[in-house]
């Protein structure tokens, strides 16, 4: 778990699947603005295991190795 955990969330920065979860959960942005305090970017490369952890942090399950598969399918197009 702690693998998962530790896994880069997007190519753009070097923020990890954990240290976006810190950063969702402090924040009371929206998705958008909030999206931009992880990755520091406005590309989309990284959108759809973004909003999957953001809604899941929203709703307070986080699902560590779907986030993980999302990131691996976005990294291997």
């Amino acid at each position: 778990m702690e693998e998962l955990k530790n896994k880069q969330i997007c190519e753009c920065g070097l923020t990890t699947i954990q240290e976006a979860v810190e950063l969702f959960q402090n924040t009371t942005l929206p998705y958008k603005k909030a999206k931009k305090l992880v990755t520091k970017c406005n590309k989309t490369c990284c959108r759809r295991a973004l909003i999957a952890l953001f809604n899941m942090v929203e709703f307070g399950a986080i699902d560590y190795e779907e986030i993980a598969f999302l990131v691996d399918a976005t990294n291997e197009r």
